[in-house]
């Protein structure tokens, strides 16, 4: 989950595919439209990216061995 200025970012920067969800939006979560073309490499990196944010040193540092 990106922090909220990252979110607010992201929106702006793609208003049609990403959202502020109700209910956890707030929190700084996004949404993204999954109708139409995807790119699914830049869902790969908001996912990595928000996983990142929460995920403990140890574990981060796995991903970062690949």
């Amino acid at each position: 989950m990106p922090g909220r200025p990252a979110q607010q970012e992201l929106i702006a920067g793609s208003p049609e595919k990403i959202f502020r969800p109700p209910y956890v939006g707030h929190r700084g979560w996004l949404g993204v439209r999954l109708d139409g073309v995807i790119d699914w490499a830049e869902i790969a990196e908001l996912c990595e990216d928000a996983y990142r944010t929460v995920a403990p040193p140890r574990l981060i540092a796995l991903i970062d061995e690949r």
